[in-house]
C-alpha cells in the first residue's frame, strides 16, 4: 500500500512552478527610499555649505544632518519625516497612525544591533543598500542630535563646519568629525564619538543605585555598553524646584547631590542619548510609570503598559469563544514589523465558550516572555492554561534566524523563526477525552515569511511534536505554504497547501478534527477556505486553494477554488474522496490574514443543506 503522504509531492511541484513564475516576473523598480536620501542628501550639502566636488551620495552624514535640521527649525509636526508616509508600504496600513518621527526613534533603537548600525564601517555607503543607507541616516541623525545636545548649537555648528571644510572628499567623514570634537570641545567626548560610529550599539544608560551619605544623595550612573556619554540630570524637589546638572561619566565616578527635598531624579530628560530603553532612567523607578489602556498600546520603552482588549475565537463551524485579555510590559510585540525587543511580557486571558452560566465553559491562560539575549534575537516563554476539562502549561525558547528585514526598511519585510518547547498536560473530562489521561509533549516548528512593498507574499511554516501518554508514545507534524503574487500592482493570484499526519495511535485529545472547542493547537486542523467542518478522527489531511482577484487598498477581493482530502478507519487517504468547494471572499493578508469567504458551492455540504447555497466563512490568523 502506498504511503498516505506521498500526495503531497504532487502538490509540492506545483507550489514549487508557481514560486519559480513569481521570482521570474518584474516590478518597477523605483524605491521611495532611495529618492527620499537623494532628496536629503542635496539638502544638507546646502545646509553645510559644502564645497566639495564630489556630488555622489557616499556618507550617512549629509542626509542625517539634513533631518536634524529639520527637526530643530521644520515647520509642522510631521518635519523633518514628510516622505516617510510614501516609505511605509500601503500594505501597512495598520500603522500608518504612528507618528513618523517617533517611527524613526523607534526603528532606530529597536534595529540597534549587528552590523548594519555600524556608521564608521569598512563597506562604503555607497554599496550598501537603500534600506542599510536609510538605517544608517536614522542613527546618525540620533548620534548627531546627541553631540548637538552635548556641546550646544554654536559649537556644534563650528564642529560641523570644520569637519566639511578639511574634506575635499567625504569617505572619511568619520575621522573628521571626531577630529573636530577634539580640537573644539574634549579629546574625551571625541573618543567616545568615535566608539558610537564604530560600535554598532545604541547606549542603555540607567541610575543604578541611590543611597543617602551625610546630607548627601551618592547616585550611580551605569552605561551599558561599549561607550559613555556626557548625560543631562535633573533633581525634582517635593515643591516641584528643579535642578539641571550635566554629569560626565569620564572615571565612572557617583554623582553626588544635596538630598535635602528631594523627590525625582531624572536621566537625560530631553531624551538627547540615544538609547530607547529609558524605564530606568528614572528614581524612583517606578513612580508614575504604569500606564493602562484599552485595545492596543504603541511601542513604549518608557512606561510600563497594560493594555485591556477584548479577543474573539470561532472555528470552522460556528463554535465561539469570547473573552478578556489584559497584556504588559514595556514594548509592543509587533515582530515583524520590526524587531522586537519587549521586556517581561506577561498576559492574563480569561474565556468563556456559548453557555455562559455554566462553569465548565470558562477558562484562563496566562504567558510570560522575556528577552533573553537582544542582539542573537532569543526569546524566552512559558504559558499556564486552565480550563474544565483540560490544564496544563509549556516552557520554551523562540529564536530568529539569519538576516532579517522590517517595516521600517521599506521595500521588503522577512524573517525565520524556531520555536522550542515542552508542554505538559492533563485531561480530566471523561465524557470528552474517554478516559483522565496525561500527555507529555516536546514540541519544535520552524516559520518563515516574506513580504514585498508590491504585496507578494510567502509564508511557510511547520510544526512536529513527540508525544507519551498512558497509551503509548505518538508523533505529529503538520504544514502549511501560502504563496501570493501581485501583477501589474492590483492582480492577486496564489495557492494556498495544508497537510498534516500523525501516529495511528495518538492520544485522544491530540487526533486531528474539528470537534473540540478547547483544543490544543496541534489538534486542530487549518480553517481552510469552504470546507465543512470535520466530524471524525483523522490521522491524515492534505488540502490546496488556489485564488485569484483583485487587490483594492489593502483588500484583496477574489474567487477560490479549495479541495481537501481527509482518512478515516475505514478509508486511507489515497482511496478517500475530496471534499471540493467555491466561492468567492474578501480577504488581507501581511503579518496576519483575515478574511470572509463565501463558499456558495460544496461537494459535501451539511446534513440539510444543498450543494449549492449561501454561506459564509470567516478567520483570523496571526502569521507572527
Amino acid at each position: 500500500m502506498d504511503h498516505p503522504i506521498k500526495p503531497i509531492y504532487l502538490l509540492v511541484i506545483v507550489f514549487l512552478v508557481f514560486a519559480l513564475s513569481l521570482a521570474a516576473k518584474s516590478h518597477e523598480n523605483t524605491s521611495p527610499i532611495e529618492e527620499y536620501l537623494t532628496e536629503l542628501d542635496e539638502m544638507g550639502r546646502t545646509l553645510c555649505r559644502w564645497k566639495g566636488e564630489d556630488q555622489v551620495l557616499e556618507s550617512w552624514f549629509f542626509s542625517s544632518y539634513a533631518m536634524l535640521i529639520m527637526q530643530n527649525y521644520g515647520a509642522g509636526d510631521l518635519n523633518p519625516f514628510p516622505t516617510m508616509e510614501r516609505i511605509v508600504p500601503p500594505l501597512w496600513s495598520d500603522f500608518k497612525n504612528l507618528n513618523p518621527r517617533y517611527l524613526i526613534e523607534l526603528a532606530g533603537g529597536a534595529l540597534a544591533f549587528g552590523d548594519v548600525m555600524s556608521v564608521g564601517g569598512v563597506e562604503t555607503f555607497s554599496d550598501k543598500r537603500a534600506e542599510e543607507q536609510f538605517i544608517l541616516v536614522v542613527s546618525g541623525y540620533s548620534y548627531l542630535r546627541m553631540l548637538q545636545g552635548t556641546v550646544g548649537d554654536s559649537l556644534f555648528t563650528k564642529i560641523v563646519r570644520t569637519a566639511t571644510a578639511s574634506n575635499t572628499s567625504f569617505e572619511d567623514i568619520e575621522q573628521s568629525l571626531v577630529h573636530s570634537i577634539s580640537t573644539h570641545y574634549d579629546p574625551w567626548v571625541s573618543h567616545q564619538f568615535m566608539q558610537v560610529l564604530s560600535s554598532g550599539e545604541w547606549l542603555d544608560a540607567e541610575i543604578g543605585h541611590v543611597r543617602r551619605k551625610d546630607d548627601s544623595l551618592v547616585v550611580s550612573v551605569d552605561f551599558n555598553g561599549s561607550w559613555a556619554f556626557p548625560v543631562d540630570v535633573l533633581v525634582i524637589t517635593k515643591s516641584n524646584d528643579s535642578t539641571l546638572v550635566q554629569y560626565m561619566p569620564e572615571g565612572r565616578s557617583a554623582l553626588r547631590i544635596p538630598s535635602k527635598g528631594v523627590d525625582r531624579i531624572i536621566l537625560d530628560p530631553t531624551h538627547k542619548l540615544a538609547e530607547y530603553f529609558r524605564y530606568n532612567n528614572e528614581w524612583p523607578q517606578y513612580k508614575k510609570k504604569v500606564y493602562i489602556q484599552p485595545f492596543a498600546a504603541l511601542p513604549d520603552w518608557e512606561h510600563y503598559r497594560i493594555t485591556v482588549s477584548p479577543v474573539s475565537w470561532s472555528d470552522w463551524d460556528g463554535d465561539k469563544r469570547y473573552g478578556l485579555k489584559f497584556t504588559s510590559g514595556f514594548g509592543v510585540d509587533l515582530w515583524p514589523a520590526y524587531p522586537s525587543d519587549y521586556r517581561h511580557r506577561a498576559s492574563w486571558e480569561f474565556n468563556v465558550h456559548d453557555k455562559l452560566d455554566e462553569p465548565k465553559y470558562w477558562g484562563g491562560r496566562v504567558s510570560y516572555a522575556n528577552t533573553i539575549n537582544r542582539k542573537e534575537r532569543l526569546f524566552s516563554f512559558a504559558r499556564l492554561h486552565s480550563y474544565s476539562d483540560w490544564r496544563g502549561g509549556s516552557v520554551g525558547i523562540t529564536k530568529y534566524l539569519g538576516d532579517q528585514s522590517f517595516l521600517v526598511q521599506g521595500t521588503r519585510l522577512k524573517y525565520h523563526r524556531i520555536k522550542l518547547s515542552i508542554e505538559s498536560d492533563t485531561y480530566q473530562d471523561t465524557a470528552i477525552w474517554e478516559r483522565n489521561q496525561r500527555v507529555n509533549l516536546i514540541n519544535a516548528g520552524y516559520s518563515g515569511l516574506s513580504i514585498t512593498r508590491f504585496g507578494d507574499r510567502l509564508l511557510l511554516s511547520i510544526q512536529t511534536a513527540l508525544g507519551k501518554s498512558e497509551s503509548g508514545t505518538f508523533s505529529i507534524i503538520k504544514s502549511n505554504a501560502d504563496l501570493s503574487a501581485v501583477f501589474w500592482k492590483k492582480i492577486v493570484t496564489g495557492i494556498q497547501m495544508v497537510a498534516g499526519s500523525q501516529s495511528p495511535g495518538t492520544s485522544s485529545p491530540y487526533q486531528f478534527t474539528h470537534d473540540y472547542v478547547w483544543q490544543d493547537n496541534l489538534a486542530a486542523i487549518p480553517n481552510f477556505r469552504g470546507q465543512t467542518k470535520l466530524t471524525h478522527p483523522t490521522n491524515n489531511y492534505i488540502g490546496v486553494s488556489v485564488d485569484g482577484g483583485y487587490w483594492y487598498s489593502g483588500l484583496q477581493v477574489k474567487i477560490f477554488a479549495s479541495s481537501m482530502i481527509f482518512d478515516s478507519e475505514t478509508l486511507p487517504l489515497n482511496e478517500s474522496r475530496p471534499h471540493h468547494a467555491f466561492g468567492f471572499g474578501f480577504e488581507h493578508k501581511s503579518f496576519f490574514t483575515m478574511g470572509l469567504f463565501f463558499p456558495i458551492w460544496q461537494s459535501h455540504p451539511l446534513a440539510g443543506e444543498e450543494p449549492w447555497a449561501w454561506r459564509y466563512r470567516w478567520r483570523l490568523t496571526w502569521n507572527l
